[in-house]
């Protein structure tokens, strides 16, 4: 029996898609693992060792991965940044949206009569802040499932 190691699940993918099996059956032969029939104690082997790699994982990175990596850190950090900027902005932005509010009302409560005018721009600053809090919750949210609190 032969049995193909390190193959990659869209190697595997490619190999079985294609009409013939030929450069499966090519792979096997050039790089697959034989057991012969029968040989209990290499199969034994064979799957002590596979656990063994299993067990023992571990990941071998290039120089030019490592930079990769800690680059892809840096713009998560950098978005980060930006995204506290950005919920303190919205923060701001709700403050002065809800004074501009109670400035609204206040200003509805002295007149008694109901001025349309400003009941629409009540509203309209009420679905403001709204929108604004939504946005503030996606970005704590989105900080929450990133993991940085």
């Amino acid at each position: 029996m032969r049995i193909l190691t390190n193959i990659s699940k869209t190697e595997l993918n490619q190999l079985t898609n294609q009409p013939t099996a030929k450069a499966m059956i090519d792979k096997v032969k050039n790089e697959g693992v034989y057991i012969a029939e029968g040989d209990a104690q290499g199969a034994a082997e064979f799957v002590s060792k596979r656990n063994q790699e299993k067990s023992g994982v571990s990941l071998d990175i290039s120089a030019e991965g490592l930079d990769a990596l800690n680059k892809k850190k840096e713009i998560q950090v950098s978005e980060t940044n930006e995204d506290d900027s950005k919920e303190e902005q919205i923060k701001k932005e709700i403050a002065k949206l809800e004074k501009e509010l109670a400035e609204i009302r206040a200003k509805q409560k002295k007149s008694k009569d109901s001025d349309k005018a400003l009941e629409r721009k009540a509203n309209a600053i009420v679905q403001q802040i709204s929108a604004l809090n939504m946005q503030l919750i996606q970005i704590e949210k989105n900080k929450s499932e990133s993991g940085t609190v």
